[in-house]
């Protein structure tokens, strides 16, 4: 039986919000080419501005339709909640002049125009079917997948990826062409909605950690507990290694040292070669393998060799050549202080002497940001490993203590991440590098992408960019990864709802450092529903099935975070050796959860499990 008193207060709250709506309504220019989600998108934000915790719980206990689904047609719920509530009430429903009047965007519609707009990007048929939406596989490609004609890519294509990943972060812009090339050949004998899709992710204003110093001290070679495999090279001759050597064991790949000509003629097959390291201690290298520029044996014990190593064999002596001074170890723990520089100076570990100690020091990429910075602040490097607090400021440098690290110490390396949490680092999306390797790849790209976006402005630069270069059929992404972006983010959407081809990366390796992991959850949330209500496709990215990728075996946290990622659009693959196998895993995943959910949505699909 219905509670009338519970229907009429759910009818006066409905009925505050609708006026609400329609002045959204008169705010947006009816001439804009994507009108109908740039005002659902201005609806939903009324709609969110406010509790609606009480609203909620209401409509459930009337079994009513819960709002939490209407983000994508937010007028079209409202107003047919209006009409059950009115009918149950014997009262009047909403007149079909005012539905003339105020017609808005229809929940099929909507969902038609979530799936025009997916397909726009990711291929495929547009459906107004809620069962027929899908989720597309995304894969980043690593170096080598140029290799032996593309064979690679082409078996990626056949296990379903219907996008690759360019980052143009590393390789060039002849490998990027190549990639393109193979992939142009593929597209060749497929349909138009079928072709597969190049998706190239301009790196952005990353801050990196800079060169560490290199100091002179013995390399370890070989094991104590086990024989260990060592590869013997004629004077520069290192780059005639044969393949063969790199499809040994799958063990660490052998050390490999360089030793004078004279020397290496003097090697024979199964003969013992000693070595006297840098401390007077002797290992035996027996040799197994003996060719014209190479040879390979195994080392008995480990030995610390350096330019004062010598090699005996019978009455022969000989030298090892090329060694290279290696990069000093910045080992940081808890409490330990580190230095961050603008200057142009090689890091190094801390210094100590009698009177007092100098700090570790490493520079970073990005000049200009440490005046930003404030004293109290959170810093953390290379994707969270170290977290720090700023302690002191300096003219070019900051001072920050280490508040998170293994107990065992954190490696501090070169080219990794810095993050500044707590500071609005006030600087361009699109790079002087972005700009020119935009440029470059405009033949082939489908798909450009925008990292650390933080403003509408920085879309407003790349759209520029494509206009001027007539490339308006590119599509544009706009990774979301600071805590600027996530408050700029009503604004960055209506920015993309100027481009007719647009979505969002959910970027969560950095972001998750930005917004605290505790936080990602909610984040991440937040994000698919704004996106959703603009009818804007999402791209969920990192580390999902990163283990699977990697070790060949997913976690559990990791099937289930997969199957998350389903009520995005498109999911996006780190590159790794069990890549093959992971697209299987995941599409499976994929077309499981899609038979019992679309979107937040649960389909109600007969259950069979029992």
């Amino acid at each position: 039986m219905l509670d009338k008193k519970i229907m009429k207060s759910l009818l006066h709250e409905i009925e505050e919000i609708r006026p609400k709506l329609f002045i959204a309504r008169e705010q947006v220019n009816n001439g804009h080419n994507r009108y109908q989600s740039l005002l659902n998108l201005r609806q939903y934000l009324i709609l969110r501005s406010q509790d609606r915790t009480e609203l909620q719980e209401k409509l459930f206990l009337m079994s009513l339709s819960s709002l939490g689904r209407s983000y994508a047609h937010v007028a079209a719920s409202i107003d047919t909640l209006y009409d059950q509530i009115s009918s149950s009430l014997h009262l009047h429903e909403i007149s079909k002049k005012d539905m003339r009047t105020f017609h808005h965007l229809s929940i099929a519609e909507a969902i038609l125009l979530a799936s025009k707009n997916n397909t726009l990007l990711f291929g495929g048929k547009v459906s107004s079917k809620l069962s027929e939406q899908t989720t597309s596989i995304m894969l980043t490609l690593p170096t080598h997948a140029i290799d032996n004609d593309g064979e690679l890519i082409y078996e990626l294509v056949q296990r379903g990826v219907k996008t690759f990943r360019i980052n143009t972060a590393h390789d060039s812009l002849a490998v990027w062409s190549a990639m393109a090339e193979i992939i142009s050949k593929i597209n060749e004998a497929r349909e138009e909605e079928d072709k597969v899709k190049i998706f190239v992710d301009l790196a952005g204003p990353k801050i990196r950690t800079g060169r560490i110093r290199k100091v002179d001290f013995p390399i370890a070679v070989g094991s104590n507990k086990r024989e260990k495999e060592i590869c013997l090279f004629a004077d520069k001759q290192m780059s005639t290694r044969p393949e063969t050597l790199n499809l040994r064991t799958q063990l660490k790949e052998p050390a490999c040292i360089n030793i004078e000509k004279s020397f290496f003629k003097k090697i024979k097959l199964q003969r013992q070669i000693k070595i006297v390291d840098s401390n007077g201690k002797k290992a035996y290298i027996t040799v197994s393998e003996f060719k014209d520029s190479y040879a390979v044996g195994f080392i008995d014990k480990k030995v610390y060799i350096d330019s004062s190593t010598k090699l005996y064999s019978k009455k022969h002596s000989g030298a090892i050549l090329n060694i290279e001074n290696q990069i000093e170890e910045i080992r940081l723990f808890k409490g330990d202080f580190l230095e961050i520089t603008e200057s142009d100076e090689l890091g190094h570990a801390e210094i100590l002497d009698d009177e007092e100690s100098t700090p570790a020091l490493i520079s970073c990429s990005l000049g200009g940001l440490l005046s930003q910075v404030k004293i109290g602040d959170k810093v953390f490097i290379d994707d969270g490993k170290i977290g720090l607090i700023v302690t002191e400021k300096k003219d070019d440098s900051i001072i920050c203590k280490v508040t998170n690290a293994k107990a065992s110490g954190v490696l501090l390396k070169e080219e990794k991440g810095i993050n500044f949490p707590d500071t609005y680092i006030r600087t361009k999306a699109l790079t002087q590098t972005d700009h020119d390797n935009l440029l470059g790849v405009l033949n082939f790209v489908d798909h450009v992408s925008i990292s650390f976006c933080q403003s509408p402005e920085d879309i407003e630069d790349i759209q520029n960019i494509l206009i001027e270069n007539k490339r308006t059929d590119v599509g544009i992404i706009a990774k979301i990864e600071t805590k600027q972006a996530i408050s700029n983010m009503p604004a960055i959407l209506e920015q993309l709802l100027l481009w007719e081809k647009s979505a969002v990366m959910i970027a969560r390796g950095d972001l998750a450092i930005e917004v605290g992991f505790e936080n990602m959850a909610h984040m991440q949330e937040s994000l698919l529903d704004i996106c959703h209500a603009a009818h804007m496709p999402v791209i969920w990215a990192t580390q999902v099935l990163e283990s699977q990728m990697k070790n060949n075996l997913p976690s559990r946290a990791e099937v289930t975070d997969a199957a998350m990622a389903g009520r995005a659009e498109c999911i996006m693959l780190n590159k790794g050796a069990f890549a093959s196998d992971t697209i299987d895993i995941l599409t499976h995943i994929l077309n499981d959860m899609h038979s019992l959910f679309k979107k937040n949505r649960q389909l109600l699909k007969q259950e069979t499990l029992w």
